[in-house]
């Protein structure tokens, strides 16, 4: 009876050690069928790397061209709630704040040729103005009413208001004018955002004073 079942599991670990080396020579014959049918199985890996790469690329891409869509309704939202914290981190404040300053100079300048502009004008005015309007409840005035700079004739008759924050979606177009700059054209201005390493923020608003048709009345 002993005799009887030691044959047994002997039987049965012989059957288990068989199943063993099938399997490994199951694997090893899956690694050697590129081989045999004129492949090179380092091939065959780097093959599949470098579509798991392109596809990683792909996805990165679309996930870039759809970010500053999303970037501008994060601000959007952020304006339109008056939180001034999430303002300041979409908003490149000293960069809008030249560039307002620029417009208004040329501006006023070009209506004031043959005088002397900065005597009359002072630089104390167009910095008052630009200083209205860089700030978070500056920019949210000036996105939902641009008119009130555009339309602007004299800098001494100038009156902050504000403007309607249901109005700020109204978008005529939105494109990337390069790899990192993207623009979104709404109402007869521009916002221009660019990518840095905290991601997409204004930089620039333009108010399109250069194509307006009529100058502005000289400043006495």
């Amino acid at each position: 009876m002993r005799e009887r079942i030691a044959l047994q599991k002997h039987f049965v670990r012989n059957k288990w050690s068989a199943y063993l080396i099938s399997r490994k020579l199951w694997k090893c014959a899956r690694l050697l069928v590129p081989v045999f049918s004129g492949h090179n199985p380092l091939c065959y890996i780097e093959m599949k790397l470098t579509r798991w790469i392109a596809l990683i690329c792909v996805i990165l891409l679309l996930l870039y061209g759809a970010s500053p869509y999303f970037s501008f309704w994060r601000f959007t939202v952020a304006v339109r709630s008056g939180n001034s914290a999430a303002t300041n981190s979409r908003v490149d404040f000293p960069a809008v704040r030249a560039s307002l300053k620029k417009q208004l100079i040329a501006r006023f300048v070009h209506a004031t040729s043959g005088q002397k502009p900065w005597a009359n004008l002072g630089p104390t005015l167009i910095d008052a103005i630009v200083d209205a309007y860089a700030t978070p409840e500056g920019i949210a005035a000036l996105v939902s009413n641009p008119g009130a700079l555009k339309n602007l004739e004299n800098p001494r008759q100038f009156r902050f208001s504000g403007g309607k924050p249901e109005d700020f979606l109204k978008v005529k177009h939105a494109f990337f004018t390069g790899p990192r700059t993207f623009v979104i054209d709404r109402d007869g201005i521009k916002l221009r955002f660019h990518f840095s390493g905290v991601g997409w923020r204004l930089n620039d608003i333009d108010l399109g004073l250069e194509s307006l048709g009529t100058s502005p009345t000289k400043v006495a």
